[in-house]
């Protein structure tokens, strides 16, 4: 029961409607008897700077940034993590002695769950589909081992500024997501990231890319799980989003209350929720 001195967490974005994050944070709190709750708010980009200003006001202890704010908040925060001044992302905000912090655990997030489906990012080829705040944090995080990443992107500009920014033993190239491109990139490739909100398999089939060209293609990733699309051919290896999403969720867990997260908790509580396992 939501009280008076209640822990408020909030979720800002647009659309927000699919998000699980509520089901992940209030299941948990309620199982841990945490006087806490997690309340998703559609949030419109004329509205942000409000909404953020609301809840500093009513002294939310954080909150998440999703999608298309994660770099518009930038400025309009106290201060940022020092890897997510790098990133220029933000997905998690807390609250602390000095104001609202900005960090992202998009890139980490993301690490995790493909490790625990047994592929370790380092010395990898790596495709990366898009170029939004996802992909900054991704390609961020992944860069710092020895991989090989290209990032294509709809606009080359965005490509090439990631490109730029990002730092780190990791090789970086860029290109133009259309057709050829792709195709000519999927070669030998480890991991296909895709960070677009289309599904991999609605992508190809919007640019007549058949589905075979994944052949070469070890796994493949596709970061939105609110989409369905149609399944990637046996044979490639396919890493869930939700499970990038219950990692994610821990962490933001771990910078609010500052403790280590019962990510086995969070994890089946997503489970329940969708009445089977994802993995």
């Amino acid at each position: 029961m939501i009280k008076g001195d209640t822990r408020v967490h909030s979720l800002y974005g647009s659309p927000v409607s699919h998000s699980l994050s509520p089901v992940i944070f209030n299941t948990t709190f309620e199982k841990l008897s945490l006087n806490r709750t997690y309340v998703p708010f559609e949030v419109s980009q004329d509205k942000l700077k409000d909404a953020v200003e609301a809840a500093r006001a009513l002294g939310f202890d954080g909150f998440n940034v999703t999608m298309p704010h994660k770099a518009t908040i930038l400025d309009m925060l106290d201060r940022l993590d020092r890897s997510t001044e790098k990133i220029g992302s933000v997905n998690t905000v807390a609250r602390t002695k000095s104001g609202l912090v900005g960090y992202n655990t998009d890139g980490e997030g993301a690490v995790r769950a493909l490790r625990s489906y047994g592929f370790e990012p380092n010395n990898k080829r790596i495709l990366v589909l898009g170029a939004g705040g996802a992909a900054k944090a991704l390609v961020h995080r992944l860069s710092r081992d020895k991989n090989k990443i290209r990032i294509l992107n709809r606009t080359l500009d965005k490509a090439r500024q990631l490109a730029d920014n990002t730092s780190g033993p990791g090789r970086i190239s860029y290109g133009e997501l259309e057709k050829n491109t792709l195709e000519n990139s999927l070669h030998q490739t480890d991991l296909l990231v895709n960070s677009t909100p289309i599904r991999t398999s609605t992508l190809f089939f919007r640019l007549k890319i058949p589905l075979s060209k994944l052949r070469d293609t070890d796994w493949v990733f596709d970061l939105a799980y609110d989409k369905s699309g149609e399944p990637i051919p046996a044979g490639r290896g396919t890493i869930s989003p939700l499970e990038m999403l219950v990692h994610q969720a821990a962490l933001s867990y771990e910078i609010w209350l500052n403790e280590t997260a019962p990510f086995a908790l969070m994890r089946s509580s997503l489970i329940d929720h969708l009445g089977k396992d994802w993995k």
